[in-house]
């Protein structure tokens, strides 16, 4: 959602994805099935391995992107799960071709992160 240099092939991938959801339901949806979607963000997870190898460089990891986000934290595994969850479960029976964003705001909000309304003293 976001244009971030460098990451053009990330970005074509997940807006496929995005798409292609939007399609599989559409097309699925004469058969009762349901096709969603769960966007993560900056979770926390061994996926940070190769840039942040050690305990410090996550630590350190963790609050850039804290800085960058509105809630000021990365998620948690548990809170994509859950969102998944939810969506696999009855209480969505009549949700179909959306896509919930595990983000802490960062791509619905992101003028409200911790780098962007922080006060300088002057």
């Amino acid at each position: 959602m976001l244009g971030i240099p460098g990451w053009s092939a990330y970005a074509a991938a997940k807006g496929g994805v995005r798409t292609m959801t939007r399609n599989l339901a559409s097309e699925l949806a004469p058969r009762g099935i349901r096709v969603n979607q769960v966007t993560p963000s900056g979770t926390k997870s061994a996926l940070w391995s190769p840039p942040a190898p050690t305990d410090r460089a996550m630590k350190v990891l963790e609050t850039r992107i804290a800085r960058g986000v509105p809630l000021g934290r990365m998620s948690d595994a548990d809170e994509v799960a859950k969102a998944a969850l939810y969506l696999a479960s009855d209480d969505a029976s009549n949700v179909t071709a959306m896509e919930i964003v595990v983000d802490s705001g960062a791509t619905g909000a992101p003028y409200g992160a911790p780098i962007h309304t922080a006060v300088t003293a002057q």
